[in-house]
């Protein structure tokens, strides 16, 4: 595999994650569809983001073509105005093909190495696959797992409302937190070879969550907690794995 092409994949996945996620506030996110220049700013702070974390400073097309292209597509993703799951991944899958356009017809044809990998080949690709891996079970699979289980959130809410039930609410962002803390910990167990403490895991959860899974008019609940638990640690076991094997290649 040509390392220079492995390098820089790495280093544009991390900005990208850093660009949209880290560095993307929650104030930047709802008000880049109302104002043009809260756009501007958001679209501004990913491609210095983009041009630090690849480390080619003499590549003045980078922040350039990220510039133009991060722009168009979130200013058409505004236009669309739909949280949904399908809507979501093609944003992501538009963000990422831009990247890797930039990759084989800027990057790869100037034929220079990376100034991080350059100080610290072996640092630099493991900081690298670490804070992506992070970055992917916390804030991007956040988002993600959010827009897979919404449709059930909104089912949920339509049955009590239509059979006159106050919907419980739990605590503020007290789902987010769980799930990050539970794909966290599954990263921990695969990165240290205890697939075990996954097992361990999933009976914590059940028994904490026991009250909604035994009562038979909560079966709307158990299924999607059920479906929401599930697809949180196949998310975090494929992310946790695809880390794994990309260090065993940078070694």
């Amino acid at each position: 595999m040509n390392s220079s092409i492995f390098q820089f994949a790495l280093l544009l996945l991390l900005s990208h994650l850093a660009g949209d996620y880290l560095l993307q506030t929650a104030w930047l996110a709802r008000n880049k569809r109302k104002s043009f220049w809260v756009l501007l700013l958001h679209v501004l702070i990913y491609s210095a983001a983009t041009y630090v974390l690849v480390g080619v400073w003499t590549a003045w097309q980078i922040p350039l073509v990220v510039f133009g292209s991060h722009l168009l597509i979130d200013w058409l993703r505004g236009r669309l105005r739909k949280d949904r799951l399908v809507f979501f991944l093609l944003d992501q899958g538009l963000h990422l093909t831009g990247l890797g356009l930039l990759l084989g017809l800027v990057l790869l044809p100037m034929g220079e190495p990376s100034f991080w990998f350059k100080v610290a080949p072996a640092a630099a690709g493991a900081l690298a696959v670490y804070a992506s891996a992070l970055l992917l079970l916390t804030l991007a699979g956040g988002f993600l797992i959010g827009f897979l289980v919404k449709p059930l959130q909104d089912q949920i809410k339509l049955h009590y409302q239509k059979n006159g039930k106050p919907v419980v609410e739990g605590l503020a962002n007290g789902g987010k937190i769980i799930g990050w803390l539970e794909r966290l910990l599954i990263f921990a167990f695969v990165m240290t070879g205890q697939y075990a403490g996954i097992g361990f895991l999933v009976a914590a959860k059940s028994v904490f969550r026991f009250g909604e899974l035994k009562e038979s008019e909560n079966r709307k609940e158990a299924e999607y907690i059920i479906i929401g638990t599930f697809a949180s640690f196949l998310y975090a076991i494929a992310v946790s794995l695809a880390a794994k094997w990309v260090l065993g290649v940078l070694k």
